[in-house]
């Protein structure tokens, strides 16, 4: 017999088929095909489980454990973005594969422990609940990941706004880490705490001030103010990402020749801001100096090949960024199978 594709696969089938009791491939398919019916006819169907799973992502960056922790996501209005083009935005989701929440994009909000082998260092806390149902998440998937919140030695926080330091303190002024640290920049602690700034903007503005405010009250003893770029913590650097507030603070990760950067709210809109980095939110204090903070920190990150975590990228929110003509492509960090 002359040996072809189509003669190996015939005796592969019926060397199967002779192990599962039938003469030929045919018979074999036959026989699938019926046990398949068996099963489908002796038990009831599964129920969705109608939830998904943790919101957890660890991976490594050299010897310092970083742990992504999902605290939900909302419905951003378009009227959030100034600039926002729904033609733009209908041919940015449809090249990546996306589907819109109807009229309205979506925004994840991720929070971060890094393990730095002597301590346990929360960066940002979500929202709490403050923004419905599908946010303050940040609990459980702290106990999920096994971490209790006692254990946390210090809290880094990017920048005062509600979706970042509204999990830190309960609403009766009990600190919820209670043996952390608070480390904020002082441009930002001064800015949110300046009563003759606040009396210069919105309703809106003054009420995320009151609750900054409020959330960082019961740390006023354990709180450290950063007032430059480089070390903070083993590992750990400041680095200052002004104009979204004017204390916006990057944090840079380093340890044994690798590199992250966690850049918190550089970029809030993954399908889009890459895509084109001139598009602001109307949450930022100097539009502006955040735009020109976003296209420089996108040019050095792709130059220099240094991965992101991103507050507000899709969870985990891991990820590198390549240069595309003018503007810039995201691309989301592989799975990493061992820590």
């Amino acid at each position: 017999m002359t040996l072809t594709r189509r003669n190996l696969l015939r005796g592969s089938l019926k060397a199967v088929g002779a192990a599962a009791g039938v003469t030929a491939g045919a018979g074999l398919l036959s026989s699938v095909a019926g046990e398949r019916s068996l099963i489908g006819s002796s038990f009831a169907a599964a129920p969705s489980a109608a939830v998904q799973t943790a919101g957890v992502y660890r991976f490594t960056v050299g010897t310092l454990e970083v742990t992504a922790l999902l605290d939900g996501y909302f419905d951003a209005d378009p009227s959030l973005v100034p600039e926002f083009d729904r033609q733009v935005v209908d041919q940015l989701y449809q090249a990546q594969f996306r589907d819109l929440p109807g009229e309205k994009v979506r925004i994840g909000v991720n929070c971060f422990v890094i393990n730095t082998g002597d301590k346990l260092v929360l960066v940002d806390s979500g929202t709490a609940d403050k923004y419905g149902p599908t946010m303050g998440r940040l609990p459980e998937n702290l106990r999920a990941a096994g971490i209790a919140p006692e254990s946390i030695d210090a809290i880094l926080i990017t920048h005062m706004h509600i979706d970042h330091i509204s999990g830190i303190s309960s609403i009766d002024g009990k600190a919820l880490f209670p043996n952390a640290e608070l480390i904020v920049h002082k441009a930002d602690w001064d800015y949110w705490h300046d009563d003759g700034a606040m009396a210069k903007v919105s309703k809106t503005m003054q009420d995320i001030s009151l609750h900054s405010r409020a959330m960082a009250l019961p740390y006023k003893k354990r709180l450290t103010l950063i007032e430059k770029d480089g070390e903070i913590l083993p590992g750990i650097e400041a680095m200052a990402l002004p104009g979204h507030t004017p204390g916006h603070t990057g944090f840079l990760l380093r340890s044994a020749g690798q590199e992250v950067l966690i850049w918190g709210d550089v970029i809030h809109f993954t399908a889009l801001q890459f895509a084109r980095p001139d598009w602001r939110v109307v949450f930022d204090t100097d539009m502006d100096q955040a735009e020109q903070t976003r296209r420089r920190m996108l040019d050095r990150v792709a130059a220099d090949r240094v991965a992101v975590l991103g507050s507000h990228l899709d969870f985990p929110g891991l990820g590198h960024v390549a240069r595309e003509g003018d503007n810039f492509r995201y691309i989301p960090s592989t799975w990493q199978y061992q820590v």
